[in-house]
């Protein structure tokens, strides 16, 4: 499988996922024009990818902001990696803030709550 890359743009994240390394990163500004165009590319490559996943994957958000049509998607995203951790594979998922930026922290709390599964928070 080949990697998923995406340039970022002022209004859209970079995205890098590695399949071979099972590495992952989202960062930047999510703010597309239409969310769902932008990430419905990134979860039918996720849908690939679960069928022969790595035997770790790490998946890492260092967003700077995103708005609310992108907030139901980064949840999809974790959402849909969630199963790993259920099988033999291992799951990370680390949720990168700005020191100062008491609303990410939060937000990466709320994502940590309703999917039920604990984050590494990491301040930078």
């Amino acid at each position: 499988m080949a990697p998923l890359v995406i340039n970022g743009t002022e209004d859209t994240p970079e995205v890098i996922f590695e399949p071979a390394t099972g590495k992952f990163s989202i960062s930047g500004t999510s703010i597309p024009e239409n969310a769902r165009k932008f990430y419905d590319q990134i979860l039918e490559w996720l849908d690939g990818y679960l069928k022969e996943p790595a035997a770790d994957t790490c998946i890492s958000f260092k967003l700077k902001y995103f708005n609310t049509a992108s907030t139901k998607y980064l949840f999809d995203i974790m959402v849909l990696l969630k199963p790993l951790a259920a099988s033999k594979n291992t799951l990370v998922y680390n949720w990168y803030f700005l020191d100062d930026d008491e609303d990410m922290f939060e937000a990466g709390q709320g994502f940590s709550k309703m999917l039920r599964y604990p984050f590494n928070f990491v301040k930078y």
